[in-house]
């Protein structure tokens, strides 16, 4: 038995020296990878800071031509992307204009239609809106017949006296 148990414990030690001979080579390709991160890093960091104009005294004019240069191409993207969005806002504006002068229009319509049906005159007609660029319609003021009869009458319905004529029936 003690033979059994020196030939396991000479596998695992077997074992762990081969996992550890391939782990040394990963370590090895890992710490590598990790260097070579870390230059590209560093490398994009030194161009951000050129492209922000931070430390360009160290650049020739032909380095300082070529950021000019991608700047400018950058720009360019920039303020395309800005305009096409600007395009797609005012389109979406336009839109809902549109619809609420339809939805608009609709509401007058109907309301028309009920105040047709109720043979009720309008209070005050309000003239549709119109696009921007188009003048609106003139219209005719309404005329209204505010008359109104202002005397006081006291007593009973049948016996009244107007405050005017002092004490004369009616």
């Amino acid at each position: 038995m003690g033979l059994q148990k020196s030939i396991d414990r000479y596998k695992a030690y077997t074992k762990d020296t081969v996992n550890n001979k391939t782990v040394q080579p990963d370590i090895q390709q890992v710490k590598a990878d990790a260097l070579s991160l870390a230059k590209k890093l560093e490398a994009l960091e030194d161009s951000k800071r050129k492209i922000l104009g931070e430390n360009l005294g160290g650049c020739s004019t032909e380095e300082l031509h070529f950021l000019e240069g991608k700047i400018e191409k950058s720009l360019r993207v920039i303020r395309g992307k800005k305009t096409q969005l600007l395009e797609q806002q005012i389109a979406k504006l336009k839109e809902k204009e549109r619809t609420l002068l339809k939805d608009n229009e609709d509401l007058r319509g109907k309301q028309r239609n009920l105040e047709a049906r109720l043979l009720l005159p309008a209070p005050n007609s309000v003239a549709p809106l119109q696009p921007r660029g188009e003048p609106a319609p003139e219209q005719e003021p309404v005329p209204r017949d505010e008359d109104v009869e202002t005397e006081l009458y006291m007593g009973l319905p049948g016996v009244r006296c107007s405050s005017r004529r002092s004490g004369q029936a009616k």
